[in-house]
């Protein structure tokens, strides 16, 4: 704890320091990783596809608001998608409309937490997200949870949707549509994660939020039990086709990022807490107070003193008038004023 903390100091003193460069580099390396993303999964068209391209819109998100990287990552994926099907390019924009106007009305400034659950659902790994962000946002959090593991699987039907249309059953533009609505509402997988993903934030967040003792601790252990209880009875019962071996290590790193949040945001030490009431014209107030944990960083100043050797008495006073030090076998000293001088009389 003593590591993390000291490490939160310095991180807090680097990024006061050098916000102003570090925000965009962050904005610039999670855009770049979504294009690389979406031109892996879904990069048909080849001009896009260039990576020049990708990181130049990569550059220029690292200047927008959250939201503006949204609806340029969403453009993005709308112009893939045209190039497969205009029928599912359209599809995909009314389900992308529903999304946004859900999202900018009850939770306009969580984009990053969209984009980056999508990212992990990418990486197959978004069982680490949900206790953390229970943790560190409120249950509005919620809606952009859900809608990134919607994007998500909307890119992965992408791939399955280019070989459905090849296919002689699915030439007719009905026969598309009714395809890509059967293939996103009946898959098992993506409504198994989007529930155990909410219920979790949403424990998380009335745990961490009662009045208890180490409550965000208890958050986090209640948390993660609660999302790997629903992730595999949702395998057992809706044979939902996740991994269980990438749930058990989604669940044990989701542990591990919930702790640090604890001790970034919520390092309370619990044995020095006080009580105090006091009064005033229309209430009494019963508060406690429990302190924060800090820790300083070592800041270590070595200063050398160096010793010389001893000066005559008589020679201190001809420096003192003006006189030019004479060399009667001891060293005289040019060194600055912080050096100790030691006088013998006695020689």
């Amino acid at each position: 704890m003593a590591f993390l903390l000291e490490l939160k100091e310095s991180f807090k003193k680097f990024y006061n320091r050098y916000n102003t460069y570090v925000v965009p580099a962050s904005k610039f390396i999670i855009a770049l990783i979504c294009f690389i993303m979406i031109n892996t999964s879904i990069g048909y068209m080849d001009k896009l596809k260039n990576p020049v391209f990708a990181l130049l819109l990569a550059v220029i998100c690292a200047f927008l608001p959250g939201g503006f990287t949204l609806i340029v990552l969403s453009a993005f994926i709308l112009i893939q998608l045209y190039v497969i099907a205009p029928e599912f390019a359209l599809l995909v924009l009314c389900v992308m409309l529903l999304m946004y106007l859900l999202y900018f009305r009850f939770a306009p400034k969580t984009a990053y937490i969209l984009i980056i659950t999508a990212m992990f659902c990418w990486m197959k790994i978004p069982f680490v997200l949900p206790v953390a962000i229970g943790l560190c946002s409120s249950v509005a959090a919620v809606i952009p949870v859900s809608f990134g593991v919607i994007m998500y699987y909307i890119i992965r039907t992408a791939s399955d949707y280019e070989a459905a249309i090849s296919d002689d059953s699915l030439s007719e533009s009905m026969k598309q549509i009714s395809y890509l609505i059967e293939s996103l509402l009946k898959n098992r997988q993506m409504l198994v994660l989007i529930i155990a993903a909410a219920v979790t934030i949403i424990v998380v967040y009335i745990i961490r939020r009662q009045k208890i003792d180490h409550s965000w601790k208890i958050a986090i252990i209640v948390g993660s039990i609660t999302q790997f209880l629903i992730l595999v009875v949702g395998q057992i019962a809706l044979k939902s086709d996740f991994n269980i071996v990438l749930i058990i290590i989604g669940t044990i790193l989701g542990v591990a990022a919930a702790y640090i949040c604890n001790i970034v945001f919520f390092a309370l030490d619990y044995k020095r807490t006080e009580y105090v009431q006091y009064e005033d014209d229309e209430y009494y107030y019963y508060v406690k107070a429990v302190p924060k944990i800090n820790v300083a960083n070592a800041d270590v100043r070595i200063k050398h003193i160096n010793a010389k050797k001893t000066k005559k008495t008589d020679d201190i006073r001809q420096m003192r008038t003006g006189d030019t030090a004479k060399d009667n076998g001891y060293a005289v000293s040019n060194e600055e004023d912080d050096d100790i001088l030691f006088y013998d009389d006695d020689k």
